[in-house]
């Protein structure tokens, strides 16, 4: 059973603009899910975040420094070198990582899994659609791609291990390779450390929507809450921005990665219909990248 609470406050100011923020919290239980959830204080936090931005300015869009807050900063990962990883793009040659396994494609600070064990996570799974027991695949480690996402026809036509990863939203459609929990693993890093040193950068707490070139890895995700950086401190906050990259290319610019890992709960649609999964990763710096404005 999978149970999922959703808030969604819109504001509007006397010219007729408007903000929509939300939050989105699921596991993989009961309603007891509901007696640990401070609902108040959910709908508080959207309701101050769509406010606070609605007030805000439009950020110049250019390259620059990002920092990524944790969470569902980790959608980007997901989209853009996530769904890369999965045998199902891998078989095809619809991915830059395709004959990279075993190399290095990401700062040595990164490590990245994708797991179906977690208990009690919106995306776990026991048993995948296959069968096949499921299990904690490390995809990158320490920079080096050690993995692929498969099931048992990506197995075999890439000559790789299956991992437990194949997923279908019910019998209408035929299983194939699909992410769980998929994060960014924890590292060592402080927040001031991140800060310091970035004369002018975008902090971007919380992304919205964006879209994605699963065979080129291109991206683009709007950001719901940013902030400029400027002197190594966090200053007002900003509207309009939309992160734009290559995930490929982005992994390399991870330098830094912060100690407060969390994983959030969505809905993944692709050629097997729409399955439950989480995106996550700690707070982490970007060292550049191209930041699209108004």
């Amino acid at each position: 059973t999978r149970t999922r609470f959703s808030v969604s406050v819109t504001a509007e100011n006397s010219a007729g603009e408007r903000f929509v923020a939300g939050e989105s919290p699921g596991a993989l239980q009961g309603f007891e899910f509901f007696e640990k959830l401070d609902i108040e204080q959910f709908t508080r936090t959207a309701a101050e975040r769509a406010v606070r931005m609605l007030s805000a300015g439009y950020i110049e869009g250019k390259k620059m420094p990002i920092i990524l807050g944790n969470g569902f900063g980790g959608v980007i990962f997901h989209e853009a070198c996530g769904h890369p990883l999965e045998t199902e793009a891998v078989r095809k040659k619809a991915t830059p990582f395709a004959d990279k396994l075993n190399q290095q494609i990401a700062h040595s600070r990164v490590t990245a899994i994708d797991d179906g064990t977690i208990f009690g996570s919106w995306g776990s799974v026991a048993i995948d659609d296959e069968g096949m027991p499921t299990e904690k695949t490390v995809l990158i480690e320490n920079g080096i791609l050690k993995n692929f996402i498969s099931d048992r026809v990506g197995a075999l036509e890439c000559g790789v291990r299956r991992t437990g990863s194949a997923r279908r939203e019910s019998y209408k459609y035929a299983p194939v390779s699909r992410m769980r929990n998929t994060y960014i693993a924890a590292g060592k890093d402080k927040f001031h450390d991140m800060l310091a040193g970035i004369e002018e950068g975008l902090f971007a707490p919380k992304l919205g929507g964006g879209s994605v070139n699963p065979a080129t890895g291109e991206f683009n995700f709007a950001v719901e809450e940013g902030y400029r950086i400027r002197n190594g401190k966090i200053a007002e906050p900003v509207r309009g921005a939309t992160l734009i990259g290559k995930g490929h290319e982005i992994l390399p610019k991870i330098s830094m990665v912060g100690s407060d890992l969390e994983i959030t709960a969505g809905m993944c649609g692709a050629s097997s219909g729409s399955v439950p999964v989480t995106v996550g990763q700690p707070t982490l710096k970007v060292d550049e990248m191209l930041v699209g404005g108004r």
